[in-house]
């Protein structure tokens, strides 16, 4: 499997399915769509999320749910990563309590909105059923998380009910395809 491709289209078609196939792990019923009618026309900003951007549900020991949400571009590229590829420009990925509709835990990287946090970042939300006091305005930075990350957390933190008998392995394949093919850490 590769993230890059012949033609834009391949390009495109290649990263939603990644990204779909690490989702199945957790949900087999949530479906990603590109946020505008052409995903993969060269050099324009494009968006893609499962469900049309609304919320994940996800089974196991709590009620929570997934959000997640990628800002992309189809570029050319020389090497073996071409001669198309997608770029990652921003994403969130968050987990939300079902109960009190709250987010538990949201990582963000937006760097074209013009705000000071144009780092990767975490909250930690209200939704965490702690009194955290103002912690849930801090932007804590982090690394580049990727989606397969917050699929781990919520498998193996969060009680959700993998939907894979093979889903170590699929999280495995497609964040390694993700590595390769990123262009910063």
């Amino acid at each position: 499997m590769s993230l890059a491709g012949k033609t834009p289209y391949e390009a495109y078609d290649n990263f939603r399915d990644s990204l779909q196939k690490a989702i199945s792990c957790v949900n087999r019923e949530a479906h990603l769509w590109a946020l505008s009618s052409n995903g993969y026309s060269p050099g324009q900003d494009h968006a893609i999320a499962p469900n049309r951007g609304e919320l994940v549900k996800l089974s196991g020991e709590q009620d929570i749910s997934l959000t997640a949400f990628f800002a992309y571009r189809v570029e050319s590229i020389d090497g073996e990563h071409g001669p198309w590829r997608v770029r990652t420009t921003a994403y969130l990925h968050a987990l939300e309590d079902d109960s009190s509709h709250q987010e538990i835990i949201a990582y963000h990287w937006h760097p074209k909105q013009g705000s000071a946090f144009n780092f990767p970042h975490l909250h930690i939300e209200r939704g965490i059923g702690a009194d955290l006091g103002e912690i849930h305005k801090y932007h804590i930075p982090t690394g580049r998380v990727a989606l397969e990350g917050i699929l781990r957390l919520a498998i193996n933190e969060f009680g959700v009910k993998e939907r894979r008998a093979d889903w170590r392995e699929v999280i495995d394949e497609t964040q390694a395809e993700f590595e390769r093919g990123r262009s910063w850490s």
